[in-house]
């Protein structure tokens, strides 16, 4: 017999770029740009920049997650422009109307209600609207081709101090860099409908293949959208999900030392768990696993996701999978809550062969605004996965698992916009499902592997378009298992990133 804890609830580059960058407009602004003087060359240090989604992560929304966090402060400026019908800027309309290609404004970047503290982490998250936002122009219906994109460079630090068997102290030194160039074609038709495409190349610093695709680049976000603006859309492709549960604020992101905590690679330690934030099946998806979502809007303050993924498993290149992961996000402005459950089943694709892997989880968050001062938040997540490798019905106990994470951040600008402070703590836990019957301190336990992390982060913004962000984190990792032994290691860490959005 096994048992677990409670379980329950469940861009491509035209060369006609540049002739588009002196009509941009501050891309990641909440409120409209102010209208611009005439083309000179000193004109292009003022471009816009963009963020990923992500989060796209940016996070993104540059890598959402989705992203890398980031900020952007304002240049002074005069009162805003005046708004189309359509929502979208007067300097928008008259520039694509003559070149039909533009470097995304800010208008693209929506903000039915306030995303967050300006350049803090809420504000470079979309919160599940329409983006990039391309309405129409001028009336008439045509295809328009917007670009935008982010380059990063990360230096990072960590020392590690070890106590699990076989390891030593490590001090690691990495430096990462990587660009996202994002091509977004846009066809409008009457009464807002349209039909958009979104393609993002990526570009990495480290010069060695992939060990699994065998390519130097990669893309991050591939879909295909139709729909209407601000009522509904289908989106089928590569894409991520809406961020429920995993928003960490200005620290712990995606592939950086500090995400990863007190981690010793290839030595006798577990990897410390990544934690969960209803993130299953939230990432873009590899090998031949599509994913499939309809977005509603049915009130200003309502969004809702049914997001779906099947095709060949991203786990195994032998098994079919299909994913379904519902969310919605109740948005106020200075109040937002999000909530989402997930499964997802995959099973050999041949015929009369035994086995299945499950995950199914749910999470929830709630986060504020004191707008422009404070923004804060938390959220809990808690997954199971159960992989069956017989024909008995029974789970193998090693491999499957429960997984949770709960914490919150909170960001403050104190009175000066372009400087943003940010603190944060998390912690990550993992069971798996095999009791220890042999002798000893770990006799009548199952296997564990928590992880607390607590970070620091300070963000500044130069030119409206230079991001400069240090975060200073700290990481617990305590293991019980009947393999690795009882220890817990722990690490410091530093990271200092720039990026240049655009």
């Amino acid at each position: 017999m096994t048992s677990r804890r409670n379980r329950s609830g469940l861009g491509v580059a035209l060369s006609v770029g540049s002739l588009c960058l002196s009509f941009g407009a501050p891309a990641f602004a909440q409120d409209e740009p102010a209208p611009l003087a005439p083309a000179s060359a000193d004109d292009k240090e003022g471009k816009p920049a963009d963020a990923p989604a992500g989060t796209p992560a940016v996070e993104s929304a540059v890598e959402p997650a989705k992203a890398a966090t980031a900020a952007q402060s304002p240049a002074p400026q005069a009162p805003p422009s005046e708004e189309t019908a359509s929502g979208t800027s007067v300097e928008r309309e008259k520039t694509v109307s003559m070149i039909g290609i533009e470097q995304l404004p800010g208008s693209a970047y929506p903000a039915v209600q306030t995303r967050g503290i300006k350049y803090g982490s809420l504000w470079l998250t979309f919160h599940g609207q329409q983006w990039p936002y391309m309405p129409m122009v001028a009336g008439k219906p045509g295809l328009r081709i917007g670009f935008s994109g982010s380059l990063w460079n990360d230096l990072s630090y960590a020392h590690i101090t070890a106590e699990s068997k076989g390891d030593s102290k490590q001090n690691r030194w990495t430096t990462q860099t990587r660009g996202v160039l994002r091509v977004t074609p846009t066809y409008n038709a009457k009464n807002g409908w349209f039909a958009q495409g979104n393609a993002e190349l990526v570009v990495h610093g480290d010069m060695n293949q992939d060990p699994v695709t065998k390519t130097l680049g990669s893309t991050d976000d591939l879909f295909v959208r139709v729909g209407k603006w601000n009522v509904f859309d289908v989106t089928v492709g590569r894409f991520q999900g809406w961020e429920i549960a995993n928003h960490f604020g200005m620290g712990l992101d995606q592939n950086t030392l500090e995400r990863q905590g007190a981690w010793i690679i290839g030595g006798g330690a577990a990897k410390p768990t990544d934690g969960y934030g209803l993130s299953y099946f939230w990432d873009r998806q590899d090998n031949l696993l599509g994913s499939y979502a309809v977005h509603v809007y049915p009130t200003k303050f309502l969004r809702g996701e049914l997001l779906g993924q099947i095709g060949q498993s991203s786990a195994s290149t032998t098994a079919y999978q299909f994913n379904v992961r519902p969310a919605a996000i109740f948005d106020i402005g200075w109040m937002k809550l999000k909530a989402g459950l997930e499964y997802g089943k995959a099973k050999p694709q041949a015929e009369k062969t035994v086995g299945s892997d499950t995950k199914n989880g749910y999470g929830f968050a709630a986060q504020f605004v004191i707008n422009p001062y404070v923004e804060f938040g938390g959220s809990y997540a808690r997954g199971f996965h159960d992989s069956f490798t017989n024909d008995k019905n029974l789970p193998n106990v090693e491999a499957s698992d429960t997984v949770s994470t709960y914490g919150g951040f909170v960001n403050a600008s104190p009175g000066y916009e372009p400087l943003v402070l940010g603190f944060g703590a998390f912690n990550n836990t993992r069971e798996d499902l095999r009791f220890d019957g042999t002798p000893g301190p770990h006799y009548g336990k199952v296997d564990t592997n928590d992880q607390f992390q607590i970070f620091g982060a300070a963000q500044y913004t130069l030119w409206e378009q230079l991001y400069i962000k240090f975060v200073f984190s700290h990481a617990s990792n305590h293991v019980e298992d009947y393999n690795k032994g009882i220890y817990t290691n722990s690490s410091m860490s530093g990271r200092l990133r720039l990026m240049l959005l655009f």
